[in-house]
């Protein structure tokens, strides 16, 4: 049976755009407003694209977070919004609980999920199941592949941790859509996919 292809449109935080490795540690020294000033117009050129959804992404602070609601308010796409974090925190070190909660009391209608992506593996359930506990919301959850980005030399190191045998462990938590994000490869994504349709635990 086919099934739909949607097309998202990926708006990732501010600290991406520094190229120093900020994205994965927030508290940037800019104000909510600020944020949401830098964002607002990149949402509206991809708004104007019409994707089926805008992926608010690689979000490593809820201060970012609600730049990010507020800039996509209105827009009329659907958007999901998912957090980079580590050890059951966002990288800026709030609380789970506190940065989907924000989400779920924003109330933004675009918001048709919320998530993970840019974390390892090993984390990425404890906060799927936040998520959809929290927020009552799909979840999304597309982790990397557990390397370490050195923003020195500009490099992947360690060893990766993602195998597809999680991709279960993330279902039962309540993930509806499954992924991977950096130095997760086609292969990886397909083998996911076959695990995923046959149920296989």
């Amino acid at each position: 049976m086919a099934r739909p292809l949607w097309v998202a449109a990926s708006a990732g935080p501010y600290g991406a755009m520094r190229a120093d490795g900020s994205e994965y540690r927030g508290r940037y020294g800019r104000g909510t407003a600020e944020l949401e000033a830098f964002h607002r117009p990149r949402l509206e050129v991809l708004a104007a694209a019409r994707p089926d959804v805008l992926a608010l992404e690689t979000v490593p602070d809820a201060d970012e977070a609600l730049a990010l609601l507020r800039a996509v308010r209105g827009l009329g796409v659907p958007a999901w919004l998912s957090y980079t974090v580590a050890g059951g925190r966002t990288r800026a070190g709030q609380a789970l609980q506190e940065a989907f909660g924000l989400v779920a009391d924003a109330g933004v209608d675009e918001v048709v999920a919320v998530g993970v992506n840019c974390c390892t593996p090993a984390d990425a359930g404890r906060a799927v199941e936040t998520a959809a506990r929290v927020t009552g919301l799909p979840v999304v959850v597309y982790p990397n592949s557990g390397e370490t980005w050195d923003a020195a030399a500009r490099c992947w190191r360690g060893r990766t941790a993602f195998t597809a045998d999680r991709a279960q462990e993330w279902r039962r938590a309540g993930a509806r859509l499954v992924g991977g994000c950096c130095r997760v490869g086609p292969r990886d994504i397909a083998t996911v996919a076959a695990r995923l349709r046959a149920g296989t635990p």
